[in-house]
């Protein structure tokens, strides 16, 4: 197990009484069906990804002081991610507590199956303090402590519910999947392809491409690496990724590492050399990288320059 604490930017005096105040307004009410909700909405985005989502809690009701700001945006953010990286035919299970050691904070932990995802950096980074990182077997625990003002003889326990069958979505679910799309933006046309073959091969695809995109710097991220965080063999792997790309798996990730490349090469945002772009998206020795570029483009990479 392995604590990660995040801290604050610093805001100027102004932004800093206008946030303590924001967050300083509390309600009082029950937790459960917050979550319950939170959960809900994001079914049709999980089942979009063929990632089965559960809501699990050790009480029935959990009353509490909280404000909703604090306790739902980066949890939001942490389980969409955590769903987006998570292989296909695998489970996300959200569960809800009361901390016995900490009585003014709730627990709330999400669970991986398939792969580890304890090192997924754009996963650790959406929670800025209080998460703890568990790797297990075959999967990942996340657990996040909130701050609540508990309410005594409020809480009842109940035994764990089922798979959760939502009635009505919110809306917010789309606005996660827009902001998610901007990972894939590159490769929109092999994803687009895939859908047309399949809507499980085309999310098949986004997972791989989120995949890669979150290893970009590291050189050492191979074949056997993207097999292992998609759950399958190198032998799966390679009739997958084949059969929606003509490419193999070794072919595919090199080319999206060039397509990201070429895209920080046409950037005014962002004024890098050659260099380094070539390690930005992967690539150990500049000579292999512009032969790798001007392969795949024809022309080479400080034309750009």
């Amino acid at each position: 197990m392995c604590r990660l604490v995040f801290s604050e930017k610093n805001d100027t005096f102004y932004d800093t009484n206008r946030r303590a105040f924001i967050l300083g307004f509390q309600v009082t009410a029950d937790l459960v069906p917050l979550f319950r909700g939170l959960v809900t909405g994001l079914q049709p985005f999980a089942a979009a990804q063929e990632v089965r989502l559960v809501f699990q809690t050790e009480v029935a009701s959990l009353c509490a002081s909280y404000n909703p700001e604090q306790v739902l945006s980066e949890i939001t953010v942490l389980l969409s991610r955590v769903i987006t990286f998570t292989p296909q035919s695998y489970a996300v299970f959200v569960s809800l507590g009361q901390c016995a050691e900490h009585p003014e904070h709730s627990l709330v932990a999400i669970e991986n199956t398939g792969v580890d995802l304890s090192k997924m950096g754009e996963i650790l980074s959406a929670v800025r303090h209080g998460l703890t990182v568990t790797r297990l077997e075959k999967g990942t625990r996340f657990t996040v402590m909130i701050p609540t003002k508990a309410n005594s003889g409020t809480s009842k326990a109940v035994a764990r519910n089922g798979t959760l069958l939502p009635k009505q979505y919110p809306m917010y679910h789309a606005v996660i999947n827009k902001r998610l799309a901007s990972y894939f933006s590159n490769t929109a046309n092999f994803e687009s392809a895939a859908e047309k073959k399949g809507a499980s091969e085309g999310v098949f695809l986004k997972k791989v491409n989120a995949v890669i995109y979150s290893h970009m710097r590291d050189a050492d991220f191979k074949v056997d690496s993207l097999a292992s965080a998609m759950a399958l063999s190198r032998t799966q792997l390679f009739r997958k990724i084949k059969a929606l790309t003509q490419r193999s798996p070794q072919q595919y990730l090199r080319f999206v590492r060039l397509e990201r490349a070429k895209k920080l090469l046409q950037s005014n945002e962002k004024d890098l050399n050659v260099s380094e772009v070539c390690y930005a998206v992967g690539f150990a020795s500049k000579s292999h990288f512009t032969r790798s570029f001007q392969k795949e483009f024809g022309f080479k990479p400080s034309d750009y320059k």
